[in-house]
């Protein structure tokens, strides 16, 4: 038997949904089903972070240690608040008395017209569970996903400074939810399976129930974070009568090394995956600081970001470099397939109908005592559509070029591994000859195309100067 409620807590209160009203925006059911309305909806995409509210699932590995992560819940389907802990700005205040963090704003004139505020509230204790002592760096970078329509960010950045740390309660000390944590996994221990007259969810808790749904619905649509699902189902485009969730399934939430192996689960979220790469590869960490918001990294997946199947999804470029294998289970059992040969077209993968992807995995020897590098560009340099994205993963023994490996998005309807370019680099020393030649060979071997965020030509132009800009930061050139 399946069960047929979405069990969560909202600032400690058990909640159940079910039906149609479980394919709402969470933001929706927070706001007109819970009558929590500090949680504002603006542009209902994701980017303005009016909608911000913390959030801790308790399926991830460390249940004694809750991670409560900021989210917009504008674009998060309620089906995938299944199994978690929320917090909404309602939640902060105790006994009467503002938080420590709106106590602050309110010193420091940090509300202006005060509809935007919420989120940067929200937004803020986010980072005051991470950094004890933030910079002002550091609080504009988590403030990335929060947008301020009035007069400028001066103030709410002087609020974020002004709080007192001994006064401030973390949210996972507000709501340590032990006990609660231990109920909720008993709720969600049967597979969730709701039905609505037009659709229906499925959450599995193995992957043998996954193999089997997907083998009887092969459109199902798979849901991850759901950063891009959620904009296009706000946009009015329909995913399709069956849709499935792996957030039940514990195991796709690992991340770790085995002989300098990384396997990455299907839920492993990219603020996850930035944490953990700091210590295995910085220079992709590093990328990730502009990947995105932290409310989006926050609910994302690397495999998602694959998966999506976009020619210019940011982290494809360099999963190419690493000759990054893709983690397959269906019918037929496990498989991999390399990356490259993985994807065949735009947004078409060597899958069959009952298959899906559990996972990412790569050696580290890929850079281990190599020059690398990853760029995007995109109209703001931070929570922006790349227009052209790279990755360059070189080697070299005494100045001359051992092994080479250059990948291009947003330069053909996929992203692409120039393997012709990389052939007849090999062997030549590193000089501006070389500079020279690979940007002649870049330009011949890539078709991109114009469009609303950059025109072919300039794209060609990006791509050449990007490989120059690593050859000259990197090899020395």
């Amino acid at each position: 038997m399946f069960r047929k409620s979405v069990h969560f807590t909202v600032n400690g209160r058990f909640i159940e949904i079910q039906g149609k009203e479980a394919f709402a925006p969470l933001s929706d059911t927070l706001r007109y089903l819970l009558r929590q309305t500090g949680t504002k909806v603006v542009c209902s995409e994701g980017d303005c972070g009016a909608c911000t509210i913390m959030l801790a699932r308790a399926k991830e590995l460390d249940q004694e240690n809750l991670r409560f992560r900021s989210i917009n819940s504008c674009i998060l389907p309620t089906f995938l608040a299944d199994a978690c802990h929320i917090v909404t700005i309602e939640g902060l205040a105790q006994n009467n008395q503002l938080h420590e963090i709106q106590q602050s704003m309110v010193r420091n004139f940090g509300g202006q017209c005060g509809f935007c505020t919420p989120g940067f509230v929200m937004s803020i204790s986010n980072m005051y569970e991470h950094k004890s002592a933030p910079t002002e760096q550091n609080i504009k970078n988590y403030l990335t996903g929060n947008l301020c329509r009035c007069t400028g960010y001066k103030p709410i950045i002087e609020s974020a400074q002004d709080v007192d740390t001994k006064k401030l309660k973390l949210i996972k000390e507000l709501y340590p939810l032990k006990s609660e944590t231990k109920t909720l996994n008993e709720k969600t221990a049967q597979a969730l399976f709701i039905e609505s007259p037009d659709k229906s969810f499925f959450a599995p808790t193995t992957l043998d129930q996954a193999v089997e749904f997907k083998s009887k619905h092969p459109y199902a649509r798979i849901f991850s974070g759901a950063t891009d699902m959620g904009v296009q189902i706000n946009k009015g485009k329909d995913p399709g009568n069956y849709q499935m969730s792996f957030h039940l399934i514990s195991d796709l939430y690992t991340i770790k090394v085995e002989n300098e192996k990384v396997l990455i689960g299907a839920r492993v979220s990219l603020d996850r995956l930035q944490n953990f790469m700091e210590n295995h590869i910085p220079a992709f960490a590093d990328f990730l600081n502009i990947f995105a918001s932290p409310q989006i990294k926050n609910s994302a997946t690397l495999v998602g970001n694959l998966a999506n199947g976009s020619p210019i999804a940011d982290t494809t470029p360099f999963l190419m470099c690493l000759d990054s294998q893709v983690e397959i289970l269906g019918k037929k059992g496990k498989r991999q397939k390399v990356l490259p040969e993985f994807i065949t077209g735009y947004k078409k993968f060597d899958l069959t109908d009952d298959e899906f992807i559990t996972g990412i995995s790569f050696n580290l020897s890929e850079v281990k005592n190599a020059k690398m590098a990853l760029y995007k560009i995109s109209q703001r340099r931070d929570l922006d559509i790349s227009c052209i994205n790279a990755s360059f993963i070189f080697k070299e023994t005494a100045g001359t070029v051992t092994e080479a490996k250059i990948s291009f998005g947003g330069v053909g309807p996929t992203t692409k591994r120039l393997f012709e370019v990389e052939k007849q680099i090999i062997g030549q020393k590193i000089n501006n000859q070389l500079l020279e030649n690979v940007k002649k060979l870049i330009s011949d071997n890539i078709t991109p195309i114009s469009d609303v965020r950059g025109t072919e030509a300039y794209r060609k132009l990006m791509a050449m100067s990007l490989f120059e800009k690593f050859a000259k930061e990197q090899l020395g050139i």
